[in-house]
C-alpha cells in the first residue's frame, strides 16, 4: 500500500473508534438489543440486524465513507478498493471497541455466553463472531486486489 492508502485506511480506522465511543454511551450494557421499538431483520439461529445497524453500516457508512470520497475525487478503482477495504475493516475495529471503551459490557464479556447478539464461531481455541471471519476473508481478497494494482 502506498503512503495515501494508509492515510485513508487510518482515518477511517479512527473515525470507527470515535463512532464505537459513541455507540458504546448510547447503548450502555444491551448493546445489539438497546431499543426494542426498532425494527428488525430476523436472521437464521434467532439472531437480528437491527433499523439502527441497518442505517448505520449498511447505508451511512457506506456512503460518508466510500460514496462521498468518489463523488468529490472521481471514480478511481484503486482508491475504491481502498475505501471498501478500509470500511470492512473498519467496521470490526467499530464492534471491538465498543467493549473496550464500554464499562457497562466490558471486553472480558466479549465471548459467545455473555454476548448472545450475533452468532460465533469457534476457530481451535478461539472464538470469534461470524461476522469478524466473513468480513475479515472479504479483506483479505480486498488486500490481494489492492496489493495487485501495483
Amino acid at each position: 500500500m502506498i503512503a495515501k492508502d494508509l492515510v485513508i485506511f487510518f482515518t477511517i480506522q479512527l473515525a470507527m473508534i470515535f463512532f464505537a465511543c459513541a455507540e458504546a454511551y448510547m447503548e450502555g450494557k444491551e448493546g445489539w438489543k438497546w431499543n426494542p421499538a426498532w425494527w428488525r431483520i430476523w436472521l437464521p439461529g434467532g439472531y437480528t440486524y437491527t433499523a439502527y445497524h441497518v442505517f448505520a453500516f449498511l447505508l451511512f457508512f457506506p456512503l460518508v465513507f466510500i460514496v462521498l470520497p468518489l463523488v468529490v475525487a472521481g471514480w478511481d478503482r484503486h482508491v475504491f478498493l481502498v475505501l471498501l477495504f478500509s470500511t470492512i475493516i473498519g467496521g470490526r475495529v467499530e464492534d471491538f471497541t465498543w467493549f473496550v471503551v464500554n464499562p457497562l459490557h466490558p471486553l472480558s464479556k466479549w465471548n459467545p455466553r455473555e454476548t448472545r447478539w450475533y452468532p460465533w464461531m469457534k476457530i481451535g481455541a478461539i472464538n470469534l463472531p461470524v461476522s469478524y471471519v466473513g468480513n475479515g476473508i472479504v479483506a483479505i481478497i480486498l488486500l490481494l486486489l489492492i496489493l495487485n494494482d501495483y
